[in-house]
């Protein structure tokens, strides 16, 4: 007896160091390696992982897969990346327990200030039984101020949310070469969102730059609150059911170099487009693809319209009407043939009626035609047309609002991509029909195919220079060697003519927010570095590192760091050097 208490005693002690350095280890060390042979207790692992003072990183291992038991909740800055040569990059994916229930929910950003990074690894709401969750959602933004940054993330099969802001205030977002697919709830067309903030919810920054949505049903870009800077850029769209944008009063909006294919199939019937479901009231024509707001004091006999949600003042935010920003250049919209065609039949047979809640009158019993979609409604161009221009602006024209820049079929080279609008029709039908019973999934396997089904690449001409940067439109990942070019290019050549020496321009505007800009020229082939540092001296972001041909050229700089986040307010520098020259301005950033 005293031999088997003495064994106790002993394995309490050695318990207890293990223990002690552990917690250690926890507050001192900065990586954690998680192993494909742990993918059974990730959610153990990360969520007993409480004694961080460092941001953590996650590395977690190429070609396995990760069963997530219960949420990941993130109370601290942190990291999850990858390691190894496997091709495909670690899965994270839903877990059987014991009951034959699964989490829904994957991470959970609930501590306010933290920020967490997400790079190479792929998220799928998909149990090992080919089952897709019920109301699933990969991440959960619930406090103010977190930062969330992604690169290289493939988020495919949320019924719900990919991304979801629900709460919280000034959230920094970055998303950029991600890969949303399959956002598709069987049985609601609103389902499948792979990015939705609530009306309530003010961001700080929201930048979508180089992405994918394939096959997704409902909002993939939503700016209900006030923030400084909104944009959604070199982003193709492919295949969505119903509204894909939530900007109605977005007040600093930049839309860009966009592909929009087979994009808000189902424009919507008279219940929808006159009553008012699609937010497009009083507009009882079509709905659109991007939507736009502001306040009418008698719209055209329709009385008062209400313009952006919210004008909160509480947070330290004032909503000026005056002082809001729309920049949508070129961006493509095509609907294929099918789509149209299948409009025309519908509308042809169509003997259904619906009663319906008209603007001005009582119900009427209306037929259930279909509304083909537009771009953008004509509520949205009064509402664009009536903005005025602030100085503090520098834009030739405070609204640049092109309807569409090329209209023509992008020409798919992958078959199985342009034969998938098939399944989309048929989905829009059973909207139609009020038969929604089955997802219009492309490619959807356990585990994941890799690499990613579709190629989205096009062989267009007209597209593939189309942007306002000269590149193709749509995520430029489609493109590897746009792309390479495009990563150096915040810098621009204004004109080859070889100038008569050095120089670097003030930055305009200044003081900024967003963007400034500088103009600087070089009279001989050199080693160019244009670099911002801060006030301590430190490189905050470098614009130019390589060998500059003779010329003059324009640089600009959207307040974003070597690593993709926004720099705080204040005063930096902007120094050119060569071999032979060094010159520097001073810029202000205001928020």
């Amino acid at each position: 007896m005293k031999k088997n208490y003495n064994l106790v005693i002993a394995l309490f002690v050695v318990f207890f160091v293990v223990l002690s350095s552990i917690v250690s280890a926890q507050s001192t060390t900065d990586t954690v390696f998680i192993p494909g042979s742990s993918s059974l207790i990730i959610s153990d692992i990360i969520n007993a992982d409480t004694s961080v003072t460092a941001h953590r990183v996650y590395v977690l291992d190429r070609g396995a897969i990760y069963y997530i038991d219960r949420a990941f909740e993130l109370t601290h800055s942190c990291e999850f990346t990858a390691r190894g040569s496997a091709a495909r990059p670690p899965v994270i994916a839903a877990g059987i327990r014991g009951d034959g229930t699964s989490e829904e929910w994957f991470f959970k950003l609930v501590e306010p200030g933290t920020s967490v990074y997400l790079n190479n690894i792929y998220i799928l709401s998909m149990r090992p039984d080919n089952k897709t969750l019920g109301w699933s959602r990969a991440i959960h933004i619930g406090a103010n101020n977190v930062s969330l940054k992604m690169r290289n993330v493939v988020l495919d099969a949320f019924t719900e949310a990919g991304i979801r802001i629900d709460g919280a205030d000034f959230v920094k977002l970055d998303v950029q070469d991600c890969h949303f697919r399959n956002f598709i709830h069987s049985t609601s067309y609103f389902g499948g969102q792979p990015f939705l903030s609530n009306g309530n919810d003010h961001p700080d920054t929201t930048i979508f730059i180089n992405n994918t949505f394939f096959a997704c049903n409902s909002y993939l870009f939503s700016v209900r609150g006030l923030g400084p800077k909104s944009e959604f850029s070199h982003n193709s769209v492919v295949y969505s059911a119903v509204n894909p944008f939530l900007t109605r009063q977005a007040d600093n909006l930049f839309v860009k170099n966009n592909l929009f294919y087979a994009t808000h199939a189902w424009g919507g019937d008279p219940e929808q487009v006159i009553g008012g479901w699609f937010l497009n009231y009083p507009d009882t024509v079509s709905s659109g693809i991007m939507q736009y707001r502001k306040h009418f004091t008698n719209y055209h006999g329709y009385g008062e319209i209400t313009g952006p949600e919210v004008y909160y003042t509480d947070l330290g935010l004032i909503f000026d009407p005056s002082q809001r920003v729309a920049e949508v250049h070129q961006n493509g919209c095509f609907w294929p043939s099918k789509l149209v065609d299948f409009y025309t039949a519908w509308n042809d047979t169509v003997t259904i009626y619906d009663s319906v809640e008209v603007i001005l009158g009582p119900k009427q019993y209306l037929r259930r035609v279909l509304s083909f979609p537009r771009w953008i409604n004509d509520l949205g161009y009064e509402c664009i047309d009536s903005l005025t221009n602030p100085s503090q602006w520098d834009y030739s024209s405070h609204v640049n609002f092109d309807p569409a820049a090329v209209t023509d079929d992008p020409q798919f080279s992958d078959a199985g991509v342009v034969g998938h609008i098939d399944s989309l029709v048929a989905y829009v039908k059973r909207i139609a029909s009020r038969k929604l019973d089955n997802p219009w999934h492309y490619e959807l396997n356990f585990p994941p195919v890799w690499p990613i089904p579709e190629n989205l690449a096009f062989t267009n001409s007209a597209l593939l220079h189309a942007g306002t940067d000269g590149y193709a439109l749509g995520d430029l990942n489609w493109f590897p060697d746009q792309k390479a070019q495009w990563i150096i290019n915040d810098v621009k050549m204004e004109s080859a003519e070889i100038p008569d020496g050095f120089e670097l321009s003030n930055a305009y505007p200044n003081p900024f927010n967003p963007e400034t800009n500088v103009k600087f020229s070089i009279p001989q082939t050199s080693n160019v570095k244009l670099i911002v540092y801060n006030l301590l001296g430190q490189e905050v972001k470098t614009l130019l590192n390589k060998e500059m041909q003779p010329g003059s050229f324009s640089a600009s700089w959207n307040g974003l760091d070597n690593s993709g986040n926004q720099v705080s307010s204040g005063i930096y520098f902007l120094t050119l050097e060569s071999q032979s020259f060094k010159a520097t301005t001073k810029m202000m950033l205001m928020k």
